[in-house]
């Protein structure tokens, strides 16, 4: 994805969505990807986990999820 595509595809979003990228492991892989998905802070986050989490991941329905953009790499799916 070149920065010109990236641009055109947040402009379809509201200007305050966070962006957000997949954490951990090393090195760094192409944009694939830009997709929205509704997640929750993840109060009890390891140093290996993302700070946010699908909402799906939870047992109990959190009120305090957000929408957000999220940047995936070509590997993110293998994570």
């Amino acid at each position: 994805m070149t920065v010109k595509e990236l641009i055109e595809r947040l402009q379809t979003l509201p200007p305050d969505t966070p962006v957000l990228v997949e954490g951990y492991e090393t090195g760094f892989d192409e944009v694939i990807d830009l997709s929205r998905h509704e997640l929750v802070r993840y109060r009890h986050a390891q140093p290996w986990d993302g700070e946010y989490q699908p909402v799906e991941r939870f047992k109990t329905p959190a009120s305090d999820t957000i929408q957000a953009a999220v940047i995936l790499g070509r590997r993110g799916p293998l994570r």
